[in-house]
């Protein structure tokens, strides 16, 4: 079936809107970091929390070892978040 020729014109300047996105973060790659950053900081919290609360949980249940990650993951949080005050 033959289009209208303003969706195609539509559909292309979608693309090509698209392509230079992809180029303009390819050509600065500080981006690509900062987005990557970003996420780090987006998903810290609930990284951390989870790994604190199963360690102790572990720990309650008799593995020594997991007693070391609940301190480390409350202390990279609290790194993350200085180093993204200072950003």
């Amino acid at each position: 079936m033959i289009k209208n020729p303003l969706e195609i014109v539509n559909s292309t300047g979608e693309s090509i809107k698209n392509i230079g996105i992809l180029a303009n973060y390819l050509i600065h790659p500080g981006m690509i970091l900062k987005a990557a950053w970003d996420f780090t900081i987006y998903v810290s919290f609930w990284a951390c929390l989870f790994t604190c609360l199963i360690s102790l949980i572990l720990y309650g249940l008799g593995n020594k070892k997991c007693a070391r990650y609940a301190p480390t993951s409350i202390a990279l949080y609290v790194l993350i978040r200085m180093i993204e005050s200072e950003i």
